[in-house]
């Protein structure tokens, strides 16, 4: 239209080319004007037009941003799947159940040790022995000196009764003789303790001093271990940690290095609430279920595999972390897409354990149902979406 205006315009004023028009009626330079307009007309007419296609694409490249908008493509994954919380390997270390090192309760010179390192001893039998001579005669004596601490109070008793001696000189003779009834006790616990006994059945694992050296009171002996049950200390780093207030979800077994096929049980005891300074984990005690048979030692190192009972595997559901969101309220929600609306729907849960990138799902959620997976904080109620790619 602004073309043809400007058309007709021009091509009815008096420079057209009308033969009614006298070279006297008009100027001398009007033919250079008429030369040189026609370009200048085509190229306005051009520009106009070319502004006109601009603004029209823009607005239908703003049409098609808004719609694409609208569809937002997203990640799906299917609720069910249980891979991140199937199995997990830790290092563990074998230990005992205690550690102790043993010594006597008195001096002296040792008289014999009896036992080899390595051997397993039963509860009561002799470690290590004292030379008991001073202590037998320290023994003698203080019985001795009871004797006659007895008879002297029994004497006096008598005296007191027929008023020959002071009250005060009774007493006197009652003080003496508890006296010499603590020494007597004190010199009997001495003379037992010359001899170690071993307080549980036990693992000699080192002998710390000789036959016939002199060694004072607390002057380590011998090292035992109790392996009437092995122990595996495992490191969990934090965000595992709650897994085990529920042992009855896992099972645990141990692999050593030297027989890989033979796995054996473990039994969870222990762990400790406060975490390693450096690393952050906690540790995680755990019990060998076979007896010791000497063929695994303290000290040893084993791969420790963790996975869910059968029970478990069938009823727990994992998602990724990503794909949990949380309601105005504070509440935990997914968003579930619908296929055949192709559009996302909030749905509340209730959250379990979490396991590196993945966390476990109580409730809430089917098994084969999908959900977006990542970007939960961008959905909206009834948002249209088109799947991205399978997760």
């Amino acid at each position: 239209m602004i073309s043809d205006v400007l058309g007709g315009r021009f091509a009815g004023n008096s420079y057209g080319d009308h033969a009614d028009v006298s070279v006297a009626d008009s100027p001398a330079p009007l033919p250079l004007m008429h030369t040189r307009s026609r370009p200048i007309l085509r190229r306005v007419t051009l520009a106009l037009v070319a502004l006109a296609t601009l603004g029209l694409a823009a607005c239908d490249e703003g049409a098609a941003v808004e719609e694409a908008e609208l569809i937002r493509p997203v990640r799906l994954v299917t609720a069910g799947e249980t891979q991140a919380l199937e199995a997990r390997r830790f290092v563990g270390r074998v230990d005992a159940v205690s550690t102790v090192d043993l010594s006597f309760q008195v001096g002296g010179r040792i008289a014999q040790i009896p036992v080899r390192q390595g051997a397993l001893i039963e509860e009561g039998e002799t470690i290590a022995a004292l030379e008991p001579d001073d202590y037998d005669l320290a023994l003698r004596e203080a019985q001795l000196q009871y004797d006659l601490a007895a008879r002297d109070l029994d004497r006096k008793r008598e005296l007191v009764a027929r008023e020959a001696i002071s009250t005060a000189a009774f007493e006197q003779s009652e003080i003496e003789y508890g006296l010499r009834r603590v020494a007597l006790d004190n010199a009997e616990r001495n003379q037992a303790h010359t001899t170690i006994t071993a307080p549980f059945d036990a693992l000699v694992t080192r002998r710390l001093a000789d036959a016939f050296s002199n060694v004072q009171a607390g002057t380590p002996i011998v090292r035992l271990q109790d392996v009437t049950e092995l122990r595996v200390h495992i490191n969990v780093p934090e965000n595992l940690i709650g897994l085990v207030t529920r042992p009855e979800m896992f099972r645990m077994e141990a692999v050593f290095p030297e027989r890989p096929d033979a796995v054996l049980p473990l039994t969870y005891r222990e762990h400790a609430t406060e975490p390693d300074a450096i690393a952050q984990t906690y540790q995680v005690t755990l019990a060998l279920a076979q007896p010791y048979d000497g063929t695994i030692l303290p000290g040893k190192t084993v791969s420790v595999r963790v996975s869910l009972v059968d029970d478990m595997i069938r009823e727990a559901m994992t998602l990724p972390v990503s794909a949990v969101d949380t309601t105005p309220d504070g509440d935990f929600r997914v968003w579930i897409y619908d296929g055949e609306t192709q559009s996302v729907s909030a749905r509340e849960v209730a959250l379990g354990d979490v396991s590196e990138d993945y966390i476990a799902l109580r409730n809430g959620v089917s098994p084969g149902e999908q959900v977006v997976a990542a970007g939960a904080h961008l959905m909206r109620e009834g948002l249209r979406v088109r799947p991205f790619e399978s997760f």
